[in-house]
């Protein structure tokens, strides 16, 4: 039996492309799920691990759909061979990942995939680092007025409960307010 397996790692993205994608394959049992593709925690993946029968065959449309660091891939792909399924990558060439072939191919693009996540991972956080370091400010912007009504409340002795329920807003507002002057 041909099984589908589509991942998206946020809310707003959609698995539609890739629900047609593996249908127009023949894919009768589709497993998707909207989570990060850091670890293999996954409901649908292990579901789908759980379920699958000697004969079947996997289809992705993408690896880093099914994992996104070499050994997830690999610890996956060894699972489902290990129940006598197949796992074919439609951008590999639709080759059965589970094959000498397509298991070096595999490894490589999975290694250059991980490889990839981590340097956007690092460039996001060099250019993160040098917006500080210029002065820019991340997060919500600070609202002055609340900001000096809780000064205020604090000046007068109320505790940051109270301050909290007297103006409405969170504590962890009043508390960030009061650490800060």
């Amino acid at each position: 039996m041909n099984i589908g397996y589509a991942r998206v790692s946020t809310i707003g993205q959609d698995t539609a492309i890739q629900e047609a994608s593996l249908r127009a394959l023949g894919c009768s049992i589709l497993y998707m799920e909207n989570i990060s593709g850091k670890d293999t925690n996954r409901p649908e993946l292990q579901r789908m691990i759980d379920n699958v029968q000697a004969g079947d065959v996997v289809y992705v449309t993408k690896l880093d759909r099914l994992a996104r660091n070499t050994k997830d891939a690999l610890f996956i792909a060894d699972a489902l061979k290990d129940k006598g399924v197949g796992l074919v990558c439609m951008d590999l060439g639709q080759t059965d990942i589970n094959s000498d072939f397509g298991r070096m191919i595999h490894t490589v693009i999975a290694a250059v995939g991980e490889f990839e996540r981590k340097r956007i991972l690092q460039r996001t956080q060099e250019g993160r680092e040098k917006a500080m370091a210029n002065g820019v400010k991340f997060g919500k912007p600070v609202d002055d007025e609340l900001h000096t009504s809780i000064v205020d409340c604090w000046n007068r002795g109320m505790n940051k409960k109270a301050i909290a329920e007297h103006i409405g807003c969170s504590r962890t507002t009043v508390h960030k307010v009061i650490e800060g002057i």
